[in-house]
């Protein structure tokens, strides 16, 4: 019996597969945070890009653009953006003195309801300051591990991705 034994335990067929049982999670988890990371990162760039090259513009007043077409401009120069203008919100506040800065969070798009309340929206005047915000929630490609696990979401599980850029329009 104990020869048994011993021979059973000096076997090591097998001991590949276990290695790779305990491995292959963790790789595959870290190679996918890494991946989400780069993902979430470019989103962030595109996000960047479209609110500064939108709010370009109407700074330099060549149009005059409401709260929708601004809102496809975005859209329009944040091309990878996966349903943008249903997952996008955007603010712009013109500033006179210090106070006039938002000083909440930068508000965006709850999924959860069925309305979009009014945000504000006010091009500003000849040689003023304005603050452009924007929101931009998106899902997580891989939400139950890594780095999709790790970022705070809101009730619906998305993530917030947001941007600011300031301007003054330019005289006319």
């Amino acid at each position: 019996m104990t020869g048994r034994f011993r021979r059973h335990l000096a076997d090591r067929s097998g001991s590949a597969a276990v290695e790779f049982a305990l491995l292959v999670p963790l790789v595959l988890s870290l190679l996918f945070s890494v991946f989400e990371a780069g993902w979430i990162m470019t989103q962030s760039i595109m996000l960047d890009r479209g609110l500064s090259r939108a709010s370009r513009a109407v700074q330099i007043g060549t149009t005059s653009m409401n709260y929708t077409q601004y809102k496809q401009k975005v859209c329009a120069e944040a091309f990878i953006l996966a349903d943008c203008e249903k997952s996008l919100r955007l603010e712009l506040t013109p500033i006179d003195t210090a106070a006039d800065f938002p000083t909440t969070e930068t508000p965006c798009v709850d999924r959860s309801v069925a309305i979009d309340p009014v945000t504000s929206y006010e091009a500003g005047k000849t040689s003023q300051l304005v603050f452009a915000r924007a929101c931009f929630v998106v899902d997580p490609l891989t939400p139950g591990i890594g780095y999709g696990l790790s970022v705070p979401k809101d009730n619906t599980g998305a993530m917030r991705l947001t941007s600011s850029f300031a301007f003054v329009n330019e005289p006319t």
